[in-house]
């Protein structure tokens, strides 16, 4: 189809720059079969399919896009054909190329305004420029037909038939491009928007040149300026509410952070890049830990206001290119962009662990945040689902972990996940088939080895790996949630199990029960642990609640909690005392009766000075604040004497005992209940 141009071009040649009637012909049946043809080719490209007011939108805009070309066209090319009412050759050919041009305008902007740009380093901008460059040129032609005879001039000929091997070109490319690369930019598309404000704008600055031209400024000229600051201020006004609308589209509202409908995009041109230039992009998931625990306790606001403070975090944290959006109730994703390597996306989840541990106001109590991230690495080979999907194995593998790092995904978690779900799902099943039991360690007098208490310590039997000691199973009790009632059933026996030996033995016995920072949380402990405590009848007074050091640190909001229990008589115990944050601050400000010495302290303990450094700085600091100590491993003899010259009065450990069941601690009792009625008190 592009041989009638070049006929003409010949044509006009030989007969001195004017064009023949076969020439023109040859032009004009040319255009008018070659138009249709570019149509259907500008249609060919993707455009996404559009619905109800998307489509709306779409008609109003497009007719403004072709209310301005129509403005354009009909000033410079079918106003002065039509004028004299005459229609010859030269005006057939004048007329008949604004209307294709129309056409070919109206191919384009339905193209461009229904996002149909794959990208921008593809053929269409090539075949823009092609298409530019000959409605350009046709709009000169009808001005140099305007002033004269037709003529062909040689400039305006190579221009023309050049637009039409760039826009043959770019067909080519369009029909051998990848059938795959279906992407869109998200930069073009905002940018395309704007196309029928630009059309608008056309039309009026026609309207000026039209009254300059014309020496028509009064009266054309003051309307037209007019109309044109009024029109300015509502496409102004619509500017900003279109702003304000996307912002509420693809931003959070209550972290301002960006959302999920963000996230997809931005995730899918990062594993294209990655695929195109080889320049790899990190995902976080991020999970809030205990985030349920917040809005049952304290409410949804203090949970809101938790989310703030952690979007803060994340702003704080993550570089201006990255993005970081909040797709969830507690659940946070974070795209690096190009990083470098994975080491420097685990540096960055880190640091967002870090920052968030620092206890903030939240509700007006300082609250430090946990969460547990996951991390990886796009791939050029894996699609956007299958990447998400990853970064969401690697923060449960670090939710299970708990140990306060990001986890990376490996091929190994495809494995291990489905393995820790059946763990999780056997820990929730495991009270229900009798497989937990209860062992007591004995707490002694130190100077005379009278057992004064117990320590109560669960065990699973699990069916296949056999007993199985809290370590290996608590974290996955606090994750499903099974904590509490795991609890509530270690309370339970072991309250009616001491209660059980006072009235046995005759004697005052307490019992000290761990208590988890989950359970700390749960809105109805105080009245679960009073009524556990009436059912068994044991005194509150024998009843020791222990808490890690570190629990009581970070559940420093569960300090009111503790507090009721103790106006109870409920005494509350620091567990492995020195290993944790050792703040004086918290001691001072905390509700607590008894330290618990860690057992790696103890360990140290030989005769000398610096061996006993830390366990005598505990015991006066126990001593100064009206505290009661006990100290946890002891192995020895020698390290009973050295903690009893010390100060200190109570004490637990493989000297003593191990932790035995309830059969053979009552054995214990019975024999040294025997022994103390032969020869009188220990």
């Amino acid at each position: 189809m592009l041989l009638p141009q070049p006929y003409a071009v010949v044509m006009a040649a030989m007969h001195g720059g004017e064009l023949p009637l076969s020439g023109i012909m040859a032009a004009l049946i040319g255009r008018l079969v070659w138009a249709p043809l570019v149509l259907a080719g500008i249609l060919a490209f993707p455009m996404k399919t559009l619905t109800g007011r998307q489509r709306t939108r779409f008609i109003a805009d497009l007719t403004t896009v072709i209310g301005g070309g129509f403005v354009v066209s009909w000033y410079f090319q079918l106003g002065p054909a039509l004028q004299d009412g005459h229609i010859g050759p030269d005006s057939m050919v004048v007329i008949g190329f604004p209307v294709t041009d129309l056409a070919l305008i109206f191919g384009v902007c339905a193209l461009l305004l229904r996002n149909g740009v794959t990208s921008w380093r593809g053929p269409l901008p090539l075949f823009l420029a092609g298409l530019l460059t000959y409605l350009a040129g046709d709009i000169i032609y009808a001005y140099l037909v305007d002033q004269g005879p037709m003529t062909w001039p040689t400039a305006l000929s190579v221009a023309l038939n050049g637009a039409d091997l760039i826009m043959a070109m770019a067909a080519a490319m369009q029909i051998t491009r990848r059938s795959d690369d279906t992407g869109t930019e998200q930069r073009g598309r905002s940018g395309i928007a704007y196309l029928p404000y630009a059309a608008l704008l056309a039309g009026y600055v026609m309207l000026l040149f039209a009254a300059a031209r014309e020496h028509a400024f009064y009266p054309w000229g003051g309307l037209a300026a007019g109309v044109i600051v009024m029109t300015g201020a509502v496409v102004l006004r619509q500017i900003v509410a279109m702003r304000e609308n996307h912002g509420l589209v693809v931003r959070d509202h209550l972290t301002g952070l960006a959302n999920r409908l963000s996230v997809a995009p931005a995730l899918e041109a990062a594993v294209r890049r990655h695929h195109e230039t080889g320049a790899a992009s990190a995902v976080l998931v991020i999970d809030l830990d205990g985030f349920k625990k917040i809005n049952d306790t304290r409410g949804h606001e203090a949970g809101d206001a938790m989310l703030v403070a952690f979007a803060e975090v994340l702003r704080a944290t993550v570089r201006g290119s990255d993005v970081a959006a909040r797709v969830g109730g507690d659940e946070f994703v974070v795209l690096l962009d190009r990083p470098g390597d994975i080491e420097q996306a685990l540096a960055v989840a880190q640091r967002i662990l870090d920052r968030a541990a620092e206890p903030r106001d939240v509700a007006g109590l300082p609250t430090p945040i946990r969460c547990s991230i996951g991390v990886v690495m796009t791939d050029p080979e894996t699609d956007v689902a299958t990447v998400r999907h990853r970064a969401d194995m690697a923060m449960y593998a670090a939710k299970r972990a708990g140990t306060g790092r990001p986890e990376q995904w490996h091929p190994g978690l495809e494995s291990a996940t489905g393995a820790a779900e059946t763990f999780d799902a056997e820990m929730l099943a495991a009270a229900a088939a009798g497989q937990l039991r209860l062992a007591f360690q004995p707490i002694v007098t130190l100077a005379t080895g009278e057992i004064t208490g117990v320590e109560a310590l669960v065990r699973w039997e699990h069916p296949e790996r056999g007993t199985l000691f809290p370590d290996t199973f608590i974290a996955a009790a606090e994750r499903t949630g099974a904590i509490d009632g795991l609890g509530l059933w270690v309370l339970e026996q072991a309250t009616r199990q001491t209660r059980q030996w006072q009235q046995e033995f005759g004697r005052r016995l307490y019992v000290s029960v761990n208590l988890s920072p989950y359970q700390l949380k749960s809105p109805g402990l105080t009245d679960a642990v009073l009524a556990t405590l009436a059912d068994a009848g044991l005194d509150p007074h024998d009843l020791v609640l222990e808490l890690t050091e570190s629990a009581l640190v970070h559940e420093s909001e569960g300090a009111g909690v503790l507090e009721v229990l103790r106006r109870h008589d409920i005494r509350i115990a620091v567990d492995d005392f020195g290993t944790g944050y050792s703040s004086l601050r918290y001691l001072t400000r905390l509700p607590i009766d008894i330290l618990k010495l860690d057992r790696c302290f103890v360990s140290e303990l030989n005769g000398e000075p610096q061996g006993s450094a830390v366990a005598e700085a505990v015991i006066r600091l126990a001593q100064a604040l009206n505290l009661d100590t006990v100290a946890e491993g002891i192995e020895v003899p020698a390290q009973a004497t050295e903690l009893t010259l010390l100060g200190y009065r109570s004490g637990q450990g493989f000297h003593y005992a191990r932790p035995l069941t309830a059969a053979a601690l009552a054995d214990l009792l019975r024999a040294e209940t025997m022994k103390a009625a032969e020869t009188g008190p220990l």
